[in-house]
């Protein structure tokens, strides 16, 4: 069975800065990196609308993005 190993968590703002020639969102990601994988979903979303606020465009999502490493784990 493999075995994962927390990496880093960060915090991603997704703004909104135009449209494709197909009519969708073009969107930019400002990465916040150094995110504790403890804090609360409110508590992100709390600093994701915070931060987003300081920006003047619109926002279009906030997520929380974990990296893993996938490695075999011990053979039975």
């Amino acid at each position: 069975m493999a075995q994962v190993t927390p990496q880093s968590c960060h915090l991603q703002l997704q703004f909104q800065v135009g449209t494709t020639v197909s009519g969708m969102p073009r969107i930019q990601n400002r990465n916040f990196t150094n995110v504790s994988p403890a804090a609360s979903d409110d508590d992100l979303l709390a600093v994701g609308q915070a931060l987003a606020a300081l920006f003047d465009l619109p926002l279009h999502a906030i997520a929380r993005v974990h990296q893993d490493a996938i490695e075999p784990g011990p053979q039975a």
